[in-house]
């Protein structure tokens, strides 16, 4: 006679990985954005044979831009940090500093493309400048997507931890902490990508 297990469910082999859904559909849309971008890169290294961008200057507040946003990376990675802490005031101060200096890389990006124009150089112009203003503007609109879901975590975090009671279930809440580790994971791919896309740039610019 056969014997039954006593709890099947507990007998039942464990996956070797578990995976999460909003997480796996972060890591197709990444996945996504990056064949775009990679695309975008490869179209403008088949096309520039045919001519040379080595009639403007490459903007300088690109560079500072990239610092900027590497800037609200590293606040944005100490605000993690912090809530895995459950540091409350640390917390809502790095999610600030990293709105706003998400902010100020909008503005920048938009000095920049004006610094473009005011040197002759416009969308509509030669491939080269065309290019530029393609893949800066369409990383720049990845940006304000990513700013628009950290800025409703920041006034979910202000709201839930003016009470005491919803502050203790806010740090130990798992799905919370998903959700910050979404937006976060997000918002450092921009900033790598930002970064890969000025060294392709400046590398095919000298």
């Amino acid at each position: 006679m056969s014997r039954h297990p006593e709890n099947p469910i507990e007998d039942r082999e464990s996956p070797i990985f578990k995976l999460n859904p909003k997480m796996t559909m972060l890591n197709m849309g990444l996945m996504g954005i990056t064949a775009l971008f990679i695309g975008l890169t490869i179209a403008y290294l088949f096309s520039s044979v045919n001519w040379s961008w080595n009639q403007f200057g490459f903007p300088k507040l690109f560079l500072a831009s990239a610092l900027i946003l590497a800037t609200s990376s590293f606040t944005l990675f100490k605000a993690f940090k912090s809530y895995e802490k459950s540091d409350e005031s640390a917390l809502k101060t790095y999610l600030l500093i990293t709105i706003g200096l998400s902010l100020v890389f909008v503005v920048v990006q938009l000095l920049g493309w004006q610094e473009l124009q005011k040197a002759g150089i416009f969308i509509q112009g030669r491939p080269n400048g065309s290019f530029l203003y393609l893949i800066s503007g369409l990383h720049a609109l990845h940006v304000v997507a990513g700013i628009l879901p950290l800025f409703l975590f920041y006034v979910k975090t202000s709201k839930q931890l003016k009470d005491p009671v919803k502050s203790l279930i806010f740090f130990s809440n798992p799905d919370t902490k998903l959700q910050f580790r979404i937006i976060s994971k997000y918002w450092h791919f921009v900033d790598f990508l930002w970064i890969y896309l000025l060294i392709f740039f400046l590398f095919n610019h000298l």
